[in-house]
């Protein structure tokens, strides 16, 4: 069997150093553009992969990046790693996933302090979770996506929940609706609590009352939107539109709301929130909030390779619109 070629094969047939063959590998900008190209060539021709651990020993990095969530079988959080994923490939990283539902405490301790990863992405962050707290304790950077902490000293990149929750409490209201159902979750952290109070602004500022056995707190399944829907809908005069915090939970509104015959949208408007790619399917066609997963992960994943190369810069928070994308759940269409 042909040994595999070394650095010294590599410069000899590229006609250079072979510390200009470790400046390409490294990607170290003081090489020029034509003796780049021309070692990557014979890289390439040579069919040669460098040793990631003896490539992290000599740079002190893994191009490898951590990132911790929960429910990776939602269908938003599915769409959120993919995304991920493909951005941090598109930039010649790697991913390793910790699904911190399944793993103790003292797992996610181990990997913190490891050093396996050059940075931290995380998804899931709650007020009274650890993982921020430590993570940004362990001195990796770090980077909170989709849900964010107040007052955290982190860069985090999140929709603007309150907003997007309000438009779609004005648009209920501008649209006649005075009756209308709001289904939340119990956990606590940013998202669920603006699209919260983002969505009772609107209904008080014009004029309509929500009352309180209209509002439901849920878990996070779509069983807990099918009876969520299934109490509201069977009472003698139900609210004739629904709100829910997320896409997964208004899918379960409306199949509840299927089974106890109410008609969408003529009998009860749904409006969820995420604008998953599953809202736009014809069995559900939900008019949702759109949660801009494309652009929150590719800045957040910017600033994370920031915070690598430049430990020491001031964090940022970067807040993204959340428009409504209406469709039949909520519009009669001809």
């Amino acid at each position: 069997m042909t040994r595999p070629p070394t650095s010294r094969d590599l410069a000899r047939l590229a006609g250079v150093s072979q510390a200009t063959v470790s400046r390409v590998l490294t990607n170290n900008p003081k090489v020029n553009a034509a003796t780049r190209e021309r070692v990557l060539q014979v890289l390439k021709d040579a069919n040669y992969t460098p040793n990631a651990l003896a490539r992290a020993m000599k740079t002190g990095r893994t191009d490898t990046i951590g990132v911790f969530m929960t429910r990776v079988t939602s269908p938003f959080h599915a769409e959120l790693l993919d995304e991920i994923g493909r951005v941090l490939s598109s930039v010649g990283q790697h991913m390793i996933l910790w699904n911190i539902e399944h793993d103790p405490e003292e797992t996610v301790v181990d990997v913190l302090h490891q050093r396996l990863v050059d940075g931290f992405v995380l998804t899931s962050a709650t007020y009274d979770s650890k993982l921020h707290t430590m993570a940004l304790a362990s001195g990796t950077p770090t980077v909170l996506l989709h849900r964010g902490i107040d007052g955290l000293d982190c860069d985090q990149v999140v929709g603007d929940n309150w907003q997007g929750a309000y438009d779609a409490g004005r648009y209920l209201i501008e649209a006649g609706h005075t009756d209308i159902g709001l289904v939340m979750l119990e956990h606590t952290g940013n998202t669920s609590r603006d699209r919260d109070l983002g969505f009772r602004a609107a209904l008080a500022e014009g004029g309509v009352k929500l009352k309180p056995s209209n509002v439901i707190s849920v878990g996070v399944p779509h069983a807990d939107g099918h009876a969520a829907a299934r109490k509201l809908l069977s009472r003698k005069k139900p609210p004739t539109a629904i709100y829910t915090v997320t896409d997964l939970l208004a899918f379960g509104v409306l199949d509840g709301a299927r089974a106890v015959g109410a008609r969408v949208p003529d009998d009860v408007w749904v409006i969820g929130y995420d604008n998953t790619e599953m809202a736009a399917w014809e069995s559900f066609d939900l008019t949702s909030v759109d949660q801009p997963v494309h652009a929150i992960v590719e800045q957040g994943i910017d600033l994370l390779r920031q915070r690598i190369s430049d430990p020491t810069r001031p964090t940022q928070t970067i807040t993204l619109p959340c428009p409504l994308a209406i469709r039949g759940s909520t519009a009669n269409r001809h």
